[in-house]
Order: C-alpha cells, then structure tokens, then sequence
C-alpha cells in the first residue's frame, strides 16, 4: 500500500468523536472531573497524538433543564450526568435526550456504589447507553470518553483498516469502571511504545490511530452476539466468571462463553476472573485466572496486556544578533528583563518581538496593549523595564491565582501557592483545598470574605504517581496483601528510598522554604463525601529548624515515607475492608504545606485553630441546622479533631452559647490544655515517629502572651466571667475578643466561606482551618502593627447530610419494646438485621478503665468482623475520645464492624456530647447510626433499657463488657430530618402502643 492510500485510509479513523462534552453536575464535581488539571492534560495529550486539532470542549451545566436547554440550542457529542444530583429519573432524562438528539451518547456517572443496582433499575439501554462509577481517579473519564468513542467508530473503522477488538465481560458496575480505568491507559501506553518506533510521522499516525477498540458487554447473550459480530478481529477475551445469562445470574457463564470461544479461536488469549477459587483449575485450562480478591489483581491485568497484546525560546539579542539571554517561558522571560543590557530591550521592543512572542502564548490582551506602544512613549529605557516587569507579574499572578501548577526544581516559583510534583492525581485532600483556592479566586476578587482575608498556606503536592514510583522502585506492592505489623510496615518505608527526581524536588523546597511544615496524607478517596478516609491515614508535623539542609531534607523524606507507610496500616486496612474497597486501588499523595502559626520561644503554634462545618446536627435555639457550627481552640487544631476540649459555636450567632449557661459550666468544660509544634526536636525520631507536636498546659501559653488574647477571667469572688484586667481567678478560653466583642470578624468570615463552599459543592461541606490574629496580637502585647487577621483554610471536604425518607413517621411504641430512644440522633434510615449487641456493663463501669474496655470492645469486633456481623456498639462517653476520662478512647479499627452506636450518659458519668471529629465524620459518612442518649429524661424523652440488656444470655463477656447475639434481629429506626432515632427489641414493631 503506497503511502499517500495509506494516509487517506487513516484520515478516515475516528470519524465519531467526543469533541464536545455536555457535564450535567454540582459545581464541585465539575471541578473534580475537569478543573484539576490531569484529566485535561491526559486528554489532551492523546487528541495530539492523534493529530487532532484540540481535546474535547467540556460545557458544564448544574441541572436537567439547563442541560435540555443547551441541547435545543448546540450540539453535543456526549452527554455525561452525574448522578448525585437530585433524584430525578435519569431514565427519563435520557430518553429526552434522544428526542433532541437522537444517536447522541448519555452515560451516568454515579458516586455511590450501594446505588448502583437502583440506577441498573431505573435506566434502559434505550435511554442510557452506559452507567459508571466515580472511583476517585479521573482516568475514568478519560475511559468513558475513549467507551463512547470506540462504540461509535468500531463498525465503520473496522471496515476501514480492520482493526482488532478487546472483548470485557462483566456485568459489576463497580468493577469494570475500576477496570477500563486501568484499560484504556494501558493501551495508550502500548500504542504510544509503538508510537516511538514509528520511522515516519505517517507511520506514527498509524500506529496511534489503530489501537485496539474496546467492548463492554453486561450478559451471556450480548457477549455472544459480540463474538459473533468481531470474530475475525476479536484480539482478546477478558472475562468474569459469574454473569447474567438467560435473565438469570449463572456463576458458569464465564466458562461457557470462554469455551465456545476457544472452539472457534483456539489461540485468543483470554483472561477470566471471580472472586470464587473454585473455578480456578477450569478456567486454566482455558486461559489465564485471575482472582479478584488478589492483592496485585491489577497489576496482573497489566502484565497481561504486555506480555499478550502488544513553538521556542525567546532569545534576548543585541542589534548586531549576538545572543544575551533566552526564556523558555514567560516567568523566565520576566526575570531575563531585569538584567539583559539596555541595547537588547530596545532592540526587541522596536521590532515588537514581545508582543509576538506572547501571541503565540494565546497571551492575547497583553500583546494587544503592548503592540501600539513605543519605546519613545516611555521617559527611558529603565522605566520600559519596570513597565514590562509589572505588567508582566500582574499577568502571571493572575494566571496563578487559584491554579495547580507544576512544579519546576529549575526556577522555584514562590508566587505560586499550590503546586504539584509529578503526573498522578492529587488525591481528595489536596483535591478538596485547590478546589477552595479556586473557589475564592472565582468568587472573591479581594481575596476577603467579611473584611477578613482568606487564603490558603503555601502549598506542594507530590502526586500519587510519586506513590506509585516508590512502592514499585522499592517493590513494596505486597505490602497492600497486609499480614505485616504497622511498626514493620513503617521500618519498611522508612529504609525504602524516595525517587532521585523527587528528592531534588524536595531539596529545592527547603531551600526556599524556612519554618515549620505540616506533612498530610491525601489518598484519592480521602475526603470524599461517599469515600471518606479522614483520620485514618497520618499527618506529620516538622520543625524544619535544623541548621544544614541535609538534615532538613531527611527530616521531611521521614515524614513522606511515614504518610506513605500509613496506606497500609491497620487503621486503613480495617477502613478498606469495611468499605469494600481494594488496597491497590487506593493510592496516596501527599501535601507539604506550610504550618500556620509563630514562634513562642520553642513552640510553634496558630492563635486559633479549628473545624467548622456548614450543617449542625446537634441545633440548639435560636440555631438551625443549616447555620452550622465550629469549634475552636488555641493552638494546633489536633485538640479537636482527636475530641478533646474545644469551644463549639454557631457562625451566626457567636455570641451565643447554649452548651454553656453558666460561669461554672464554662470552667468546668473549656479547654484546659493545647497542641503545638516543639521546635526543639525533643521526640526521638530513633523511636519511630518524627511528629513533634506536643500537648501544653494553659500557663504556658499565658506565658506565650497568647491566652491573654483569647481567655476571660473566672472572677472567683463574683463567680462571673469577665475580661476586666482587675478581676482575679482562673483563665477561662471563651474567645470572647473574638466572638462576643469582634475585634477580628472570624465568625463572620467563617459563616460567608461555609456558605460559599456550601453552594458551589451541592452539599454540605466540613472546614479545617487555623487564624493568625495579626494586628490585633501585636497591638495587645504592645507592637504597633498593621498587619491583618488572616484565616487559613487547611482543609475542605464535602460531607453528607441526612436523605429524606417519608415513610419514617414517628410512631408511638410501647415503652417496654424500646432498647433505646433518642431525640439526639445521626444517620437516616432503618437497620433491620442487627443481631448483635455489644455494651459496656454499667455496673462495672470506671472512667480509669476505659482503655481497657477498649481492648475488650477490639476483640470482639475484630470476631464479628471476620464472621461480616454488624452490631449495635453501646457505652458512656465520647466515644473515640483521645482523652480516657471523657469516653472510651478506641480506634476506627477497633470498632469498624459497628452499624450504629449509642453514646450513654449515667448518672454520675456526664459528659458533652461528641461530634465533628474525623472520626465521627467518618461513621455518619458511613451511614452509620450515632444516638446519643441523655440521663434523667423525662418518660417520653431519651430511654435506654440497662435491665433488659443485663437479661439476655451473653454470647460471651468479660468483666467490664458483655457481647449478646440475639434469636431474632432488633429494628433500628433513625429520622435524620429530625434527629430522632429508635432501637426496638425484636418483634416490637409489631406491636405498637395502642
């Protein structure tokens, strides 16, 4: 075939693209499946290669309407809707969509697993062409794109250059989303490898254009039809076992679809997969098993793959052409301004060179402004100079300002305040902050929200591509198996080396970066709203004080490897497990960020730290739910996140504190001790840990001269609380400076950011942050200043709130039928196959034995685990508390087989209520129930039955814990709308009070 037929043969490939994306969805996840950077990136990357004049164009709308809307007015090559919008019927949705335009691809997008099956339901193939799952790496969309692109192109590009085709079976929505997520990059790699051989760019196109088409078949008889339809070009079979044939789910049909095939094509590779072992020796016999529960599943379907299927610089010059300097780029450019010769500036400035070179930048308001004007408009060349420096810092801050840009070791960009290192993703922690530093960029030109500065500290992020460098540089992939201890999983880690290219990067950090840093985790389904690893994975904090910058450089290397090390501690085990998410799956990134906060001395800490959240599930008049609510504590917000002693206050009613009537309330429960950053390194990092955050006792901070700021005077002889100077008594953290008196407008600034970031995620969201008190500090320790206040937003996830379900009236029940009630509860919706109880003896009860309960409450989860037994956990306290004498200090892995927890009060044993740590945020994203139970109520109020728990047998029991397996399953009921919740004993329901 000559070359000019073979050009005009391959210039008919991929007749059918995806050059325009109609996104139906939040303005969140429009953020996370196109602002972020990668998905971009990677598409564009392979529209390019593909010699195609620009990626696909994303127009993103926030409803069904405005979607039918656009779709009257333009058309679009594929419709995507994310299906955490409200419940609508999507089936309806798409067939509206084929009426408007009809042929046009709709696929859902679903964030929910458990919702998979209802969506299965609800859509027809008529209708929806396909359903994927979010599973938090954005590959996935990349697949779906390249999905729709190969169903619409395969019939005419196979008769074009017949071209071969991957057959997937598998009916699991879960499962093939994760798995064309692998797929498709794969195969780009595979193509792009043949790429580089290519001797012509002709040949290169060739070798782009004709990877393998994938098809996606969901039953026996579909696949059948496929086999049929592509036998000649059918170059690999990858099957699951079990799948609908028939109308009905045959665990065989793997094996028959796989034997039929090799009757007919006795040399395709195939691949065939289950979760079920005892299929393995047939399927060998057929091709290639792979379990699904294999730790390195993935990997294998990789090897797989492989093994079976194979515009310039500026350069600055004089007159006579002799060369002065060259940028690369337009921050090169401006730092070449400030030093090339005199002559070379008006030499380009004359000839418009500059605004040229920025035209081909797409610079184009710049180049316009700066082609009409002359060299002889300006007094001299120096202020040409200042005028091109400004104009062009003001171009580049503007560019930067709430963007993710790339890291560069060669020129460190310290006007960039979010970076990343390497290729991957940034992981839902990283993800949720960029999203907020775009957010107020986009919707605060001031940078202020209430007069008060927002921002967020300086921040760098190493990808999960750097994750994956190092755990396949160091071959640790087995760690993901588990079977090894935490302190062996850390050892491991820790004598593991980072990539060369990283620890460069790394080095060039700490040379242009002084003072404590914060070392956080950021997984990719950490932080999501149905993913929510928050808490499970570690924080590192440093001083980043050493005096040589080698030891500065393997102070922060620790600390990544120990972020790294925490993926496959117990702790994330135990989450993933419960969760049904693979170890593999999960990658890790990682943020550096810049601690907020001064120096006392040898402690580093923030005035104010805390978590504030958009919805309060815990109202008290004149509150509602929506206005949210924060709570806030001097120094490091460590306190509160690991539930210790805080201030909680609503946003927009500061001043009001409901949980604290009285003077002696308020010195009976404020905060007595706080975190900060010990600058003398006094932890050994020899003992393992390399976080140097260290808990204090209130004098010190007087002595700091920060509790004066932030504390009111318990006056002993009035028993009030007052901020007169001559008052004597005890400090009490009231932060009545700033929330009674505002004399920084933190609440404020709090509430307009939560409603901010409310809006633009579609959901409620939590919000960790720290507030250096600025001016106000300085003038009350007598340092005039004129720096402000500023609030630093660390962190930003989305949470979720209660659903609606109105078949959850409130029903009268006989008193004797009810276990416990509540009129303080978490969660919605019923739990009717509990079976298990296990509950703290409240005779035996003992705050200085609590950690022992804990270890009790461990081993009999970690039985009911095994066995996939949920149970009803019920205690006194706070349960996860740091602190032993405020509730029972146990892990999320301790208690991780648990649906629904009841928090008690006994009568000698009061103490506040828990809520807003990430440990709770976790069980209410987990749908886990929460009641908590008040002492003393009145007969209709909160109720829980001790007697009758001390009644049933013991399935087994300890001194302080008993574990009761019940004939027959309590029901559990739980208004989220209303905060009520009910556990009935087993037949109650039935018998309702008359």
């Amino acid at each position: 075939m000559t070359s000019s037929r073979r050009k005009q043969k391959y210039n008919r490939l991929m007749h059918h693209r995806m050059r325009s994306v109609l996104l139906v969805s939040t303005a969140y996840d429009a953020f996370v499946l196109q602002e972020e950077g990668n998905l971009t990136e990677q598409i564009f990357l392979e529209y390019k290669a593909l010699s195609l004049s620009s990626a696909p164009h994303v127009t993103h709308v926030a409803s069904e309407e405005a979607a039918l809307e656009a779709l009257e007015k333009e058309r679009f090559d594929l419709v995507l809707r994310v299906a955490r919008l409200a419940n609508t019927d999507l089936g309806e949705f798409g067939r509206r969509v084929k009426e408007l335009r009809p042929g046009t691809p709709v696929v859902v997008l679903g964030f929910d697993h458990g919702e998979m099956a209802r969506l299965r339901r609800l859509v027809s193939r008529e209708a929806i062409d396909s359903i994927f799952l979010w599973n938090g790496d954005a590959k996935i969309l990349l697949a779906i794109i390249k999905e729709a692109e190969d169903r619409a192109n395969i019939d005419e590009d196979i008769a074009i250059a017949d071209l071969r085709v991957i057959l997937v079976v598998e009916d699991s929505i879960r499962y093939y989303s994760a798995f064309l997520s692998v797929l498709y990059p794969e195969l780009m790699k595979q193509s792009q490898s043949l790429f580089a051989e290519g001797t012509s760019r002709l040949d290169k196109l060739l070798r782009m254009r004709t990877r393998p088409k994938v098809v996606h078949a969901s039953d026996y008889e579909e696949a059948e039809a496929i086999v049929a339809r592509y036998r000649d070009n059918l170059l690999a079979l990858i099957s699951d076992l079990g799948f609908p044939r028939q109308g009905k789910l045959d665990p065989r049909a793997g094996l028959q679809l796989a034997r039929r095939v090799r009757q007919q094509m006795p040399d395709l590779p195939i691949v065939l997969q289950s979760a079920d072992e005892k299929y393995a020796a047939e399927a060998v016999e057929l091709g290639m098993f792979v379990t699904k529960n294999s730790p390195s599943l993935l990997q294998q379907v990789r090897d797989f793959l492989i093994e079976h299927l194979g515009f310039g610089p500026f350069i600055f010059r004089l007159a006579d052409g002799s060369e002065v300097a060259r940028a690369s780029d337009i921050r090169e450019f401006r730092e070449c301004l400030t030093r090339i010769p005199a002559e070379s500036l008006q030499y380009h400035a004359s000839h418009n060179h500059i605004s040229n070179w920025l035209l081909a930048r797409s610079e184009f308001d710049l180049a316009a402004k700066l082609r009409p004007q002359k060299v002889s408009d300006f007094p001299s060349l120096d202020a040409l100079r200042r005028y091109l420096i400004d104009e062009l810092g003001k171009l580049r801050r503007t560019e930067l300002a709430g963007t993710v840009t790339d890291f560069s070791r060669r020129h460190f960009d310290g006007e960039s305040l979010f970076q990343r290192l390497g290729g991957g993703m940034l992981g839902g922690k990283a993800r949720g902050l960029a999203f907020l530093n775009h957010l107020l960029t986009e919707r605060s030109e001031s940078g202020s929200l209430a007069g008060m500065p927002i921002r967020i500290p300086q921040t760098f992020v190493l990808t999960t591509e750097v994750f994956d460098r190092f755990l396949d540089d160091n071959r640790l992939r087995n760690l993901a198996a588990g079977g090894n201890s935490d302190e062996m999983v850390r050892q491991l880690c820790l004598a593991a080396h980072l990539p060369d290219d990283v620890t460069a990067g790394l080095r060039v950090i700490l040379e242009n970066l002084s003072g404590p840093l914060a070392v956080r985790s950021s997984s990719l389904l950490e932080d999501d709203m149905l993913h929510p690893f928050a808490g499970i994975y570690d924080t590192v904090m440093i001083p980043n004080n050493a005096p040589g910058i080698s030891e500065r450089l393997e102070g922060l290397k620790r600390a990544v490897k120990l972020v790294f090390a925490s993926a496959f501690c117990s702790n994330a085990r135990a989450y993933l497990k419960a969760t049904a998410n693979r170890a593999e799956e999960e990658k890790m990134a990682v943020i550096i960020q810049r601690l907020v906060g001064r120096r006392y001395g040898e402690r580093f800490y923030p005035h104010v730290s805390g978590v504030a959240h958009s919805y309060n599930f815990y109202p008290l008049p004149p509150q509602q739910a929506a206005d949210g609510v924060v709570h806030m504590a001097l120094g490091l917000g460590r306190i509160v996140v690991e539930g210790g002693e805080y201030l909680r206050f609503c946003p927009r009613y500061p001043a009001i504190l409901p949980q604290v009537p009285t003077p002696d309330d308020f010195l009976k429960y404020s905060q007595r001790n706080f975190y900060a950053l010990d600058l003398a390194g006094a932890r050994s990092a020899a003992a393992g840990e390399a976080d140097f955050t260290r808990r204090y006792d209130l004098p010190a901070a007087e002595q700091d001269g920060t509790l004066q700021l932030l504390a009111s005077i318990y006056d002993t002889a009035n028993g009030i609380i007052t901020e007169s100077p001559d008052a004597r008594g005890p400090w009490v953290l009231t932060f009545n400076n700033i929330l009674k008196h505002r004399a920084v407008p933190l609440a404020a600034a709090l509430e307009q950011l939560l409603g901010l970031a409310t809006e633009a995620m579609g959901t409620a969201v939590e919000l960790e942050f720290a507030c250096d008190l600025g001016a106000y500090a300085s003038r009350f320790r007598g340092q005039p200043s004129s720096e402000p206040a500023v609030l630093y937003a660390l962190q930003l996830r989305p949470v979720r709130t209660s659903e609606a379900l109105p078949e959850l009236a409130e029903r009268d029940i006989a008193p004797d039928g009810v276990v416990c009630r509540s009129h303080r509860s978490l969660g919605h919706g019923r739990h009717a196959d509990i079976r298990d109880v296990i509950y703290v003896r409240p005779q035996a009860f003992e705050p200085s034995r609590n950690p022992a309960i804990a270890r009790d409450i461990e081993r009999m989860n970690a039985e009911l685990l095994e066995q996939g037994r949920g149970y009803l956990l019920i205690g006194p306290g706070r349960w996860g508390s740091a602190d032993h004498w405020l509730g029972i200090p146990v892990q999320w892995a301790q208690i991780s087989a648990a649906r629904v927890i009841v928090e008690a009060t006994l009568p000698d044993y009061r103490v506040e209520p828990s809520s807003g740590t990430h440990f709770f945020h976790n069980l209410t994203s987990l749908r886990l129930g929460y009641l908590t139970v008040a002492a003393d109520a009145d007969p209709g109020g909160d109720r829980l039955d001790w007697e009758w728990l001390d009644r049933q047998p013991a399935h087994c029991q300890t001194e302080l814990v008993r574990h009761l397996r019940l004939e027959r399953p309590l029901l559990v009921e739980l208004d989220g709308q209303r905060g009520r919740g009910l556990v009935l004993k087993p037949g109650a329901a039935a018998n309702p009070a008359p």
